[in-house]
């Protein structure tokens, strides 16, 4: 009796263990509206939405040391993107995303500790009894071990000089999540690529002005482009020494529209990048819950000239290319983008979507975010999803 209730007492704890790995495997999903460096400003923003009716909760990001403000915690991803694309929609957090990870300072990094190298005790010194002679016993000094330095390695910094680049917006809500371009000049082919509102290094530029020129990337917001000194940055430097540069961005007025960050497409191509089904599929959750919505997808890309490029055709796969399948040629402006859009309606309808409920229209290159021939014009190729009834 007392053995069967030992190995019931041991499968539930088995059971107890095995239910603890799998929560600690499943990743957490947050519909974050805000990201601030100030806690008071996460706060504000928390109230705010409180009072809006959202049950709004804030909580840092232990590795970057931000307050994310969010809206909806869950380990479900499609419900997640789904919260987000309604946000977009329906309110005025039209920036709103999906972070994936751990939130909180409980959930702090784990950092692995250097394995100590045994430290040798002291050796004691044995003390032997003197034998009594006619002479005096002269006694012998102790042993003295020197401690053990253990030396620090030396961290090297990164070529260049430190620099931090503060995007912020204009209505208050900082930091904007985005990425700095730098480039030699207005007209170069090439830039550099950096994360915002982080430390990074950036070597002398090798243009005889001794300038660069920034230009901005963050999703619902217009980009700028500003003149940098390299030799004098920024009277305002950080606690490493990096040069602050802050850029106050503006919001991209397009009317009452869905913005998508991720919907992009293969290189002169109708077809999707895998990337873009978790909006999508936000788009089709937001329509199964509101059966009023009806929308118009907007297809566009990087310039009028025409494209060597591909179609769907009769393939069934959005998310990659099927040469077998796929339709190859040269397609014009218009025809490239009216198929992309004809792309994004072909899966929402896949998804269960009515196809009374979507329109698609072809806008070519007529309505570019950036210069067709900058380092930027990549950003032209998109769609837009027009909410056209609710």
């Amino acid at each position: 009796m007392r053995k069967s209730i030992y190995t019931l007492l041991l499968l539930a704890f088995c059971v107890s263990l095995q239910f603890t790995a799998q929560a600690q495997s499943e990743p957490n999903y947050y519909v974050v509206i805000g990201v601030f460096a100030k806690l008071d400003n996460a706060v504000r923003l928390t109230n705010r939405a409180n009072q809006q009716g959202f049950n709004a909760q804030y909580a840092i990001n232990a590795r970057q040391k931000w307050n994310y403000v969010y809206l909806l915690q869950t380990t479900e991803k499609r419900k997640a993107w789904a919260f987000a694309i309604r946000l977009r929609a329906e309110s005025e957090y039209k920036d709103a995303w999906v972070f994936t990870g751990q939130l909180g300072e409980g959930q702090s990094v784990v950092e692995e500790k250097p394995v100590e190298e045994p430290v040798e005790k002291p050796v004691e010194p044995v003390l032997i009894e003197p034998v009594e002679k006619d002479t005096i016993a002269v006694e012998e000094p102790p042993v003295v071990v020197p401690p053990v330095v253990e030396e620090k390695p030396v961290v090297k910094k990164p070529a260049g000089k430190p620099f931090l680049f503060k995007l912020e917006s204009k209505d208050g809500s900082s930091p904007v999540v985005g990425e700095i371009h730098v480039q030699e000049s207005t007209n170069a082919t090439r830039y550099q690529a950096f994360k915002a509102n982080e430390i990074v290094y950036i070597e002398a530029p090798q243009n005889s002005r001794g300038n660069y020129v920034i230009v901005t990337q963050a999703a619902g917001f217009q980009p700028v482009s500003l003149i940098l000194s390299y030799a004098e940055p920024s009277p305002e430097t950080g606690p490493e020494g990096e040069a602050i540069i802050p850029i106050e961005l503006g919001r991209v007025k397009r009317g009452d529209y869905i913005d998508f960050t991720n919907v992009r497409f293969f290189r002169n191509s109708s077809i999707l990048d895998p990337a873009a089904q978790n909006e999508l599929d936000g788009l089709v959750d937001l329509m199964k819950e509101s059966p009023g919505y009806k929308i118009r997808v907007h297809g566009h890309c990087n310039g009028t000239n025409d494209k060597e490029g591909s179609i769907l055709g009769t393939s069934t796969n959005f998310f990659a290319l099927d040469p077998s399948k796929n339709k190859i040629g040269k397609f014009s402006a218009k025809e490239l983008t009216t198929e992309r859009a004809a792309t994004v309606k072909a899966y929402l309808i896949s998804q269960g979507i009515e196809a009374s409920r979507i329109d698609i229209k072809g806008e070519g290159g007529k309505i570019p975010l950036y210069p067709s021939g900058g380092t930027l014009a990549q950003y032209n190729d998109r769609v837009e999803i027009e909410i056209t009834k609710r």
